[in-house]
């Protein structure tokens, strides 16, 4: 509203530490108890997940973080940007990303949708797990708090962001509410099929990242508490899955080993992570880049991307005044919105 008083003073917020994910749980239980065997068995199926990786626009969830200038909340990896860099300068998602032979972020669409890879796995899911007795489309159920209105329209718009890239055929996105806690009544009895979660490194190193999702690990955050894919038993449907996880372990093991070559030691966790996004055992999805009103110069903090340093409140810039949208090189991006929503 450009009659707003503060209208003039709204700047973009630096992006936090976290990067985050949509999860798989690949051992989901129903409210009875009971196994959600058709759920399990879609979401074992390595083209099923593919279709998602290649297929699912998230332009539009990326506004609810961030209204104005939502491309800039695009993520295509696992580990978070700035994190560690090699010798050279080169960011360690720069490894990944040549593994992954993406381009580079356009800031108009999504650099890692494919539409015809996309359909080419979504019928090929399709075929494979119909005849497993799976039957379409796939039930996913997506927990949100019971009492937040936002939580509830951020979930309305990935439901359609589902429904418009994947088709009402092929997944239905359930939205369903817990009442207090998510990890008592949804994550710890496994009635979650996916989650949307964010991590943040305590330490410089890829391995704080990608030790999270290891095979056979207790100490494995993601995969002892979220996938549980430690618990997936291994059938004619899941081995192929198990033994993805298996192999990317692997990879993460040797890439450990690596102690006297930061350089080498990137380089081999830059593989495994790429491997495990090649087969969409998780999938990237945004980082938090809001919007806010401040007096103090965002750009002056420190802005780590592991541990507590970035509390310090150390050389700040400030201005009794608040900042404003032009001194932050944002004024343009703030009127073509409001012109486009007017």
């Amino acid at each position: 509203d450009e009659n707003n008083p503060y209208y003039d003073q709204l700047v973009e917020r630096p992006a936090d530490k976290y990067s985050y994910q949509i999860h798989f749980n690949f051992d989901k239980r129903k409210e009875d108890g009971s196994v959600d065997t058709n759920w399990n068995t879609a979401i074992a199926n390595e083209a099923f997940r593919k279709a998602w990786y290649y297929g699912l626009d998230l332009s539009d969830y990326f506004k609810r973080s961030n209204a104005i200038n939502p491309m800039v909340c695009e993520n295509n990896f696992y580990t978070m940007k700035g994190l560690v860099y090699t010798s050279d300068g080169t960011d360690y998602t720069d490894l990944v990303r040549a593994e992954l032979g993406l381009g580079e972020e356009n800031g108009q669409t999504p650099v890692r949708l494919d539409a015809e890879k996309a359909e080419q796995y979504k019928q090929q899911a399709i075929e494979e797990l119909t005849a497993q007795g799976v039957t379409f489309p796939v039930e996913a159920d997506f927990y949100i708090s019971a009492s937040s209105q936002t939580a509830l329209d951020s979930a309305n718009v990935l439901a359609q962001v589902f429904s418009d890239c994947l088709g009402d055929d092929y997944v239905k996105l359930n939205i369903k509410t817990y009442i207090q806690s998510v990890r008592n009544e949804v994550i710890i009895p496994h009635l979650h099929s996916i989650t949307n979660n964010g991590w943040g490194a305590d330490y410089a190193d890829p391995q704080n990242y990608l030790g999270q999702m290891t095979y056979g690990e207790d100490n494995a955050y993601y995969s002892d508490q979220y996938s549980y894919i430690n618990e997936v038993e291994e059938t004619e449907a899941t081995k192929a899955l198990l033994d993805t996880y298996k192999e990317f372990t692997k990879m993460v093991e040797e890439a450990n080993k690596i102690y006297d070559d930061l350089d080498a030691r990137y380089a081999a966790y830059a593989k495994a992570e790429a491997y495990m996004l090649q087969h969409a055992i998780v999938l990237p999805c945004y980082y938090q880049i809001g919007w806010c009103l401040s007096r103090v110069d965002n750009d002056t903090k420190m802005q780590p991307m592991f541990g507590s340093v970035g509390d310090k409140m150390k050389n700040w810039g400030s201005n009794a005044d608040g900042y404003t949208s032009e001194e932050k090189g944002v004024a343009e991006q703030v009127k073509a919105y409001t012109e486009a929503n007017a």
